[in-house]
């Protein structure tokens, strides 16, 4: 994290805020007082802490290093389920309350579809990215294309055995590699995603350039789009200050920022465009309705966003699984017995994404993984386009809007003992609330690659549970497991703040089964790398 630019203002950047925020808002101040003077009977906006004059609630933002959701979830105890801080003028609502999420964000999805218009992402050059765009034409055009691709369950049938070569070599790999598990999800998420996208294969081994630009993509992403973490979102005339002046250090990482992102963009898009016809792939089969640049620009950004979000929620997911495992090891044994009456058991074969009728604990292991730990515990904000009433309080046209998915995850009211990783909440006549009711977002902003998504963490949980023991790791000094606590990194996407644990196989039979993909499936000709000449840049420059 760049924490130089992540507020609160307690650290060297508070003179810079304190200056450039206090000319401006009393500036706008002074207008709003003479020419735009308070209506009466106004009705107020939702309960929160007091700000200073000007700067607004500058100080009760989220300090660095602290997961997010966490430092916002006392202001449920404190102002209860809808709260609000203004910050140099702008409204920011919290919400701890899944039913008001989803009347808000749903039911009214009309007026709350729209994003925050930041100005940082933009500097970074992302007003195209899909995630962050506006509930506009462009916007649905662009969900229109990932939908004919990835959007429903069937079209999502047609990637199932990609999905699933993919995750045996994974399985294979972190057998060989159990220290690398963190690399081996990365290959495999990307794998996955660069094939449907583009045609492109991934290199298992050592770095692959597609790989690092997609995981950088998407940490830079994350970093960029923190409400309230640049000063520029605040006060937005900075952006055309000289480079020189205190406190404009963001300039440069925007545009370092925009180079990843152009990169993401063209790169790979290149690769299918010069290799088309190696394989079919979501580029491949677009460019073959012969584009204008319009629409092909359309079609980069559609394939840029998947791609990056693609690479890195799932693995995120994955590893919080993994260290559910390490905590809760009871889980293991019930899953694996499900799965070995399905496959025959003794290493007969691994499960497929055909036998998940027929796995429904492990149906349950997935879904508590989505909820244990959600791997986007703020969502990405919404906005408001129009002033509107909510339960007695006014939301502002303009106002972010941040539904706390952490929180709906962990609400004792919801879920019984939801600190503890217990798929049976999910089954029974009883069933408690499914997380996939908030875990990809709400409205017509609900994660595009959902099904993808689920797809893939499902048929990698099977196979790791089928093939894996999954311990806490040993302390090569004294023998004694090391153990492991739930922690959580900040940001857009949450990581596990580890990705180390002891990963065995249940069997010599069952090692023997993963690593058989090697052979009935053997890597064949991994030119793809090679052709970007570990240098996507100069490969750029080649084509």
């Amino acid at each position: 994290m760049r924490s130089q630019v992540i507020l609160p203002i307690s650290g060297p950047i508070a003179p810079i805020v304190v200056l450039y925020g206090s000319a401006f808002c009393a500036a706008v101040y002074i207008i709003r007082k003479v020419f735009f003077p308070a209506k009466k009977h106004q009705l107020p906006l939702p309960p929160g802490p007091k700000g200073l004059p000007i700067l607004g609630n500058v100080s009760d933002l989220p300090p660095k290093g602290l997961p997010e959701w966490e430092h916002w979830a006392k202001h449920k105890d404190l102002y209860g389920p809808i709260s609000s801080v203004t910050v140099l003028g702008q409204t920011i609502i919290l919400l701890h309350d899944i039913d008001m999420a989803i009347e808000l964000l749903e039911k009214r999805s009309v007026k709350f579809s729209s994003r925050p218009s930041m100005v940082f992402p933009k500097m970074c050059g992302y007003e195209h990215e899909m995630g962050i765009l506006s509930y506009d034409r462009y916007h649905r055009q662009t969900r229109k294309l990932a939908a004919g691709q990835i959007g429903s369950t069937a079209s999502i049938k047609q990637f199932h055995s990609l999905i699933e070569l993919q995750t045996r070599r994974f399985v294979s790999q972190t057998l060989d590699n159990p220290d690398k598990l963190l690399e081996n999800l990365q290959i495999q998420a990307a794998s996955i995603i660069l094939e449907i996208l583009f045609g492109y294969n991934v290199n298992p081994n050592g770095r692959d350039p597609l790989v690092t630009l997609a995981n950088k993509f998407m940490a830079e992403f994350g970093e960029a789009i923190v409400a309230g973490a640049w000063i520029v979102d605040m006060i937005p005339w900075l952006r055309f200050v000289p480079d020189w002046m205190p406190g404009t250090g963001f300039k440069k990482i925007a545009r370092e920022y925009t180079q990843t992102y152009q990169d993401c963009m063209n790169i790979p898009y290149a690769f299918t465009e010069h290799h088309r016809r190696y394989k079919p792939s979501y580029i491949s089969k677009l460019l073959d309705t012969n584009p204008d640049e319009a629409e092909v620009e359309l079609i980069k950004n559609s394939a840029a966003s998947l791609y990056g979000g693609g690479a890195d929620t799932t693995v995120a997911s994955i590893g919080f699984f993994f260290l559910a495992m390490t905590l809760f090891p009871d889980i293991q044994v019930k899953a694996r017995e499900e799965i070995d009456r399905v496959t025959g058991g003794f290493g007969s074969r691994l499960p497929t994404l055909q036998d998940r009728p027929d796995l429904p604990y492990v149906e349950a292991v997935v879904k508590e993984t989505m909820r244990w730990i959600p791997i986007a515990p703020l969502c990405v904000p919404h906005t408001s386009d129009e002033e509107d009433e909510f339960r007695g309080y006014r939301i502002p046209k303009g106002t972010i809007v941040v539904p706390s998915i952490a929180w709906f995850s962990q609400d004792p009211t919801v879920y019984s003992e939801p600190h503890l990783f217990k798929p049976e909440r999910f089954l029974g006549p009883n069933p408690e609330r499914d997380p996939y009711t908030f875990c990809f977002g709400f409205g017509r902003r609900v994660c595009p690659g959902r099904r993808l998504a689920d797809a893939s963490v499902f048929i990698t949980l099977a196979q790791c549970l089928a093939t894996f023991e999954i311990k806490k790791p040993i302390d090569p000094k004294t023998g004694m497991p090391i153990e492991r606590v739930v922690g959580a990194t900040p940001g857009l996407v949450t990581h596990p703040t580890t990705y180390h644990f002891n990963i065995t196989p249940r069997s010599d039979g069952h090692a023997a089964l993963a690593r058989a993909v090697e052979t009935e499936h053997p890597y064949g000709n991994l030119e793809d790398a090679s052709l970007l000449k570990g240098n996507i840049r100069a490969y750029m420059e080649a084509i």
